[in-house]
């Protein structure tokens, strides 16, 4: 079997498509619409090829949501989606267009009712794979890996919700159309949840075909991240040391469709997200921002980025003057892992940390530098050995730096930079960009996305519980 896949989705028939459609107008609606099938006849969705149909979607969803793959790189009409958000909100990207909301997550000043925040995209995706859920449950039971990965998709999404957004979220439902609201819920008790359809997922998946190995692996590296999130770190790389280090879970794009990589849709072509760096100039003169990353400029392998790109007349940014930088990491039709091999890598070099075992976790982060496995289709070049830190805190910080540069741009930055504050006792000022914003003012102090206000419409959702990491 090949250590490289990806997830399998395709065009969803017209009448599946149809349960999609919401009224722009009503939040409700637009809300609860995946579990919504509207005008849709129920006896023409009761059968086993429209069950996987909807399964099919729900992969697609799940690859739109997180990355905007598969829709020209369009989420809910934004090119930059999760994925690209949480990017703009951390140290990967700076935003290069006119769009005040954008800035503002870019500047950490994001507000509840921002429209680029990426929450509603998120449960309305949640509600589709649970439909997936029901459906391919009821018409086609056996096949325990289709089932395996809807659940592992139900886990990837809680898990993802609660790394990124603030305590007090809620996780509604919909069983046999009846909708049932959801009080506001701690990100821990959302990795809970996540946990628990992971365990699903790993249960269900029996077999031992080729697809349900390859669902199994994917889904082992998933719950091992929720375990890192939960602060279990020694249980957690058990789960993970069967996965090659050339393992991916691939999210798809399309040339043929020309479905194009959410990443290379705002960067490299629409230039309104710019890579960035932490040497910058405000106000006319060289800064260095405080605790971002030299992603731009760093030259390091695992992120490969240009001035401009390589076009001729070079990509200059939507706004005429942000310095654009384009990553050539991926390009138009790449595909973007979900969780990969390296992830499981890094999984155990942090148990190692974490036990205070900087050799035992040098000795894993120099093996993935001298052997870089592929990513997506870019091969890095092998890099020198790192020599170990002398203290455990500078230990954390080299390997929150390595982990940044292998995970560049893949939905993750964001969650570490709040473990580090949650788990390593590490202050706002010591993680997240802060000082001298780039384009005026200073840095603000958001540190996730709140559950956006349009969630008021639920009447046990109180608004954001708190704003801790």
């Amino acid at each position: 079997m090949s250590n490289v896949n990806r997830a399998r989705w395709l065009t969803v028939p017209a009448l599946v498509g149809a349960a999609l459609i919401v009224a722009a107008c009503n939040v409700k609606q637009e809300l609860l619409a995946p579990q919504n099938p509207g005008l849709v006849d129920p006896g023409a969705v009761a059968n086993a090829a429209a069950a996987y149909a909807l399964k099919v979607g729900a992969v697609g969803k799940t690859t739109v949501v997180v990355d905007g793959a598969g829709t020209s790189g369009n989420c809910s009409g934004n090119s930059e989606c999760l994925w690209e958000e949480i990017g703009s909100l951390t140290d990967e990207f700076h935003n290069a267009d006119f769009q005040n909301t954008r800035q503002d997550i870019d500047q950490r000043q994001m507000g509840d009712d921002n429209p680029s925040n990426p929450y509603s995209q998120v449960t309305q995706v949640r509600g589709f794979v649970r439909d997936a859920i029901a459906s391919v449950a009821k018409y086609i039971p056996d096949s325990t890996a289709d089932l395996a990965e809807m659940y592992m998709s139900l886990g990837f999404l809680e898990m993802s919700l609660a790394e990124n957004f603030c305590n007090g979220i809620p996780l509604g439902h919909t069983i046999n159309g009846v909708f049932t609201y959801g009080p506001g819920l701690s990100d821990a008790e959302v990795l809970d949840s996540a946990s628990a359809h992971l365990d699903s997922a790993l249960a269900i998946n029996t077999k031992t075909s080729a697809q349900a190995t390859f669902i199994k692996q994917a889904t082992e590296i998933l719950k091992a991240r929720v375990l890192i999130d939960q602060g279990k770190f020694s249980s957690a790389p058990a789960l993970v040391a069967d996965v090659d280090s050339k393992y991916a879970y691939y999210m798809a794009t399309s040339q043929a469709k020309g479905t194009s990589l959410g990443m290379w849709s705002i960067v490299n072509s629409t230039a309104r997200l710019s890579v960035s760096d932490s040497s910058e100039i405000v106000n006319g003169t060289a800064t260095t921002t405080k605790n971002a990353l030299p992603f731009a400029s760093a030259k390091d392998p695992r992120v490969p980025v240009t001035f401009g790109g390589s076009a001729n007349p070079p990509v200059v940014a939507e706004d005429g003057s942000t310095p654009q930088y384009i990553e050539s990491l991926y390009g138009r039709f790449d595909p973007i892992a979900m969780v990969s091999g390296v992830d499981a890598r890094l999984i155990e070099a942090e148990a190692k940390l974490n036990a205070g075992d900087i050799t035992g976790m040098m000795t894993i982060l120099n093996a993935l530098r001298a052997a870089p496995p592929k990513i997506s289709n870019y091969q890095p070049t092998a890099m020198a050995a790192l020599p170990a830190p002398a203290t455990q805190d500078a230990a954390i910080t080299l390997f929150f730096r390595e982990k940044a540069f292998w995970t560049f741009g893949r939905g993750q930055r964001l969650n570490d930079e709040r473990r580090l504050m949650r788990q390593y006792k590490r202050t706002e000022d010591q993680v997240f960009p802060t000082g001298a914003y780039f384009k005026g003012g200073n840095y603000g102090h958001t540190i996730q996305f709140a559950v956006t206000n349009t969630e008021l419409t639920n009447p046990l959702f109180k608004g954001c519980t708190d704003r801790n990491p």
